[in-house]
């Protein structure tokens, strides 16, 4: 008899036996049946839903207001300038950092275990968070450094100015002036305030989005592990590239590379934590340079990067990324979702490996 004939309610006696999941199949457990991602689907589009409905609610109040006389921001109005304010950078922070609930949400409605996006273990391990944000801003700065002076002496720098977002680091040194002295800009302690508050909010709501939700729905639809490691990677980082809207190649290679390198993150360490980590100590110093040096608009607007450029970041990237995941590695990290243990008397069996690790449960 199948999983799929099999009903949910086992007997007493019968103990499900799960071949350890890793963090890309973390949804395929002893709940898992083929309709069940239907439902973490069906969470996100209803969440879609939602906020398209709060948009219209809110045209119908600004034409609305502006019968009775009333003012309300005109969305129609806003311009690049508006969206480099403290207001602006707000509101664009946290309404990315919405895919943190969002992917809860879906994650809950798909397994009932929502922490599962987090981490294998179904929390967020803070010391990993905290602890990565720390070490990959350590490496980031002198990299950062070594990499503007590397173009500057080789002369490859572009005028196209730097990028502020995963994968591409802000680099002031790219023009004639250098890193000294700072001309940030104006409002910069309200922007500072912001960033600092916010951005790894931001960083985090786009990894729980790509890396968490989306690549463990796509996992759970596929019962061989090396696929359910290798295609979730693939699609998020293209589909992670692609969000960041028209760019160079060698801009969109260097955020597809950051991609890739994330999930590999996840699942060298069995959660989000080193990838948030890498992403919001990278907008964090990228956003604090733009501020600096008064590029933060050139930066959110950036659509091309000098070959050369991408190269450099690409190399921070990759250095970065490999630092990380040694500290983390010797911390032990789980990588596995530790089962439950189930009453009844055990049932043995051969130990699950390769195609089998993710296919349906053995029962007794």
């Amino acid at each position: 008899m199948t999983d799929a004939m099999t009903p949910d309610a086992a007997p007493p006696s019968a103990q499900l036996i799960h071949a350890p999941r890793e963090y890309p199949q973390a949804l395929r457990g002893p709940r898992h049946r083929w309709w069940r991602p239907l439902l973490g689907l069906a969470a996100v589009v209803a969440c879609a839903v939602l906020a398209a409905g709060a948009m219209l609610l809110y045209a119908v109040a600004f034409v609305v207001a502006q019968a009775a006389g009333v003012q309300l921001p005109d969305p129609t109005s806003m311009t690049d300038a508006w969206f480099v304010s403290p207001a602006g950078l707000l509101v664009t922070n946290l309404s990315l950092a919405l895919g943190i609930p969002l992917a809860l949400v879906a994650t809950w409605a798909q397994a009932r275990r929502a922490g599962l996006v987090s981490s294998v273990l179904g929390r967020v391990r803070w010391r990993l968070l905290l602890g990565g944000i720390g070490v990959a801003l350590l490496l980031l700065v002198p990299l950062t450094l070594a990499g503007d002076l590397l173009l500057t002496q080789l002369g490859l720098t572009a005028d196209a100015g730097t990028g502020a977002d995963a994968g591409s680091v802000a680099d002031p040194g790219a023009d004639e002036s250098g890193w000294w002295p700072l001309t940030p800009a104006s409002g910069w302690l309200a922007l500072a305030a912001v960033i600092v508050l916010t951005t790894p909010l931001q960083a985090a709501g786009e990894e729980y989005f790509f890396r968490g939700w989306l690549s463990q729905w796509i996992g759970s639809l596929l019962r061989w592990r090396w696929l359910a490691l290798a295609v979730p990677a693939i699609v998020t980082a293209l589909l992670f590239a692609l969000a960041h809207g028209t760019q160079s190649p060698w801009l969109f290679g260097d955020r597809l590379v950051f991609g890739l390198v994330a999930s590999l993150l996840v699942w060298r360490t069995g959660g989000l934590e080193i990838a948030v980590a890498l992403h919001a100590a990278n907008n964090l110093l990228a956003f604090g340079l733009a501020i600096a040096y008064d590029g933060l608009e050139e930066s959110l607007l950036i659509t091309e990067i000098a070959p050369a450029e991408g190269m450099v970041s690409i190399a921070g990237t990759l250095i970065t990324a490999a630092v990380l995941l040694w500290w983390a590695r010797r911390r032990r990290p789980a990588l596995v979702v530790p089962e439950a243990p189930a009453a009844g008397p055990a049932v043995t069996g051969p130990a699950a490996s390769g195609p089998a690790a993710a296919g349906p449960p053995v029962t007794a």
